[in-house]
């Protein structure tokens, strides 16, 4: 069994990250996983350790880094899926769910050798995540959190 510790880049440690998936007259169109660093100070209330395991789908003469790179990615959408913030989207017959939460590295990986019977390499991950919404959203939700702050207010004055 193969051990990788996925690092942080240029020091950076702390991730959001966000999947949205596209669907279109009730067919999945799209799906995109995005993953910015968090500069700002981020708005989780607690972070956890969530092991994610999985087959990714591979050639055995794929690179290393390329096998590391696909595992990350479905490692993340696996946990964003299972654990992290839940939102839809509607416009005409487009939906787009989203995923959101995050992510604080390093991840442990351990991705064992190529399986023949399932084409691909198991994995095993384990990734400190926190469900939390991105960033974009942050003042969206002030402002409904302080109309719903001053409507409770109004209504404790009548009581």
């Amino acid at each position: 069994m193969k051990s990788l510790v996925a690092g942080d880049l240029k020091g950076i440690s702390t991730y959001y990250i966000r999947f949205d998936l596209k669907s279109s007259s009730q067919r999945i169109t799209d799906g995109k996983l995005t993953m910015v660093p968090a500069y700002e100070e981020f708005r989780a209330a607690k972070f956890s350790y969530f092991p994610i395991s999985g087959i990714i789908p591979a050639l055995p003469q794929e690179t290393a880094r390329t096998i590391e790179a696909k595992v990350k990615q479905n490692a993340f959408i696996q946990l964003l899926e299972q654990k992290g913030l839940k939102s839809v989207t509607t416009l005409n017959y487009d939906t787009i769910v989203s995923y959101e939460g995050c992510v604080q590295v390093p991840i442990t990986l351990l991705i064992s050798p190529y399986d023949d019977k399932n084409k691909g390499y198991p994995y095993t991950a384990r990734v400190l995540f926190s469900p939390l919404s991105f960033p974009d959203q942050w003042e969206s939700l002030r402002r409904r959190f302080k109309m719903k702050e001053i409507l409770d207010n109004f209504f404790l004055f009548f009581q």
